[in-house]
């Protein structure tokens, strides 16, 4: 891997790292599934950050896939609704650090 993909695949894991950093949490359900609540995305001139809000801690893992090179944050014991699938629609065409955004449910129990 040349030093300009090396510098790239670690800006992309960075920023995976970033999107999942700040998880607003709050207590106010004891559901036993969580519930994201919001999704904000904040470009910024060096960085965009993603943060998800949910009603319960949420357990997540996040890893770097290539072909095409990819940040993967999977979150545990939620589901799909309203509120990530319109995520993508928040990212801006015109922003350095994020290309696209693509959000489902990978299996009944991981988003």
């Amino acid at each position: 891997m040349s030093g300009s993909n090396t510098a790239i695949s670690r800006r992309r894991l960075l920023q995976g790292a970033g999107a999942m950093w700040l998880l607003s949490v709050s207590q106010v359900s004891l559901a036993a599934v969580s519930q994201v609540v919001a999704v904000r995305v904040w470009p910024a001139s060096s960085y965009t950050r993603v943060t998800v809000e949910s009603n319960r801690q949420l357990k997540y893992k996040q890893f770097a896939l290539s072909n095409p090179e990819r940040v993967v944050v999977d979150i545990e014991d939620v589901n799909l609704n309203s509120v990530l699938k319109g995520m993508a629609a928040q990212i801006r065409a015109d922003d350095p650090f994020i290309k696209s955004a693509r959000v489902g449910q990978f299996d009944p129990q991981t988003v």
